[in-house]
């Protein structure tokens, strides 16, 4: 019996292949473009980036993701000029508390959505169903764990506001 190669499979192909570091930077967003990814054209995507779900992804004008970033499977909203840091994670899948014999229960896809114009520094955790305000920076290695208002500096595990930045208006 011959076993056809189905088209999922020959985009999830194409889709590692553009996210190699072998895929010069400067044609990485015109090939996820020839893919029918065209929301990638007006931002940057570095190598060794993983989107589960590329479909899910809203991914504005201006973004900016660096190399090695993962992005879960579930809805993840990416504002306007949104910059990654290379190795966070957006993490959109949680569980329920299960029984004694099976801790990790039924699983839940919350959103995760960042403002326009936030930085998320390197190897930030962003968790299941956080919303980011517009203006933000997030510490590198911090792990959000709660929405963040805008305009603010959050740092640490758990990610909290330590300061006010400008919004502009002053």
């Amino acid at each position: 019996m011959k076993k056809v190669i189905g088209a999922g499979f020959i985009r999830r192909l194409g889709w590692n292949i553009a996210y190699s570091s072998l895929i010069p930077n400067t044609k990485r967003t015109r090939l996820l473009a020839r893919m029918g990814y065209q929301q990638f054209q007006s931002g940057f995507i570095g190598p060794n980036v993983e989107i589960v779900s590329p479909d899910e992804l809203v991914f504005s004008e201006g973004c900016y993701v660096n190399r090695g970033v993962f992005i879960d499977y579930g809805k993840v909203t990416l504002g306007k000029n949104v910059y990654i840091g290379q190795r966070t994670m957006i993490i959109t899948v949680t569980h329920e508390i299960g029984s004694p014999d099976r801790r990790a229960g039924d699983g839940i896809v919350k959103p995760v959505a960042v403002g326009d114009g936030t930085w998320i520094g390197a190897g930030a955790i962003i968790l299941p169903g956080v919303t980011i305000g517009k203006g933000c920076i997030i510490g590198a290695g911090s792990v959000v764990t709660k929405n963040c208002e805008d305009h603010g500096l959050y740092v640490g595990s758990p990610a909290k506001r330590v300061r006010d930045l400008p919004d502009g208006n002053e």
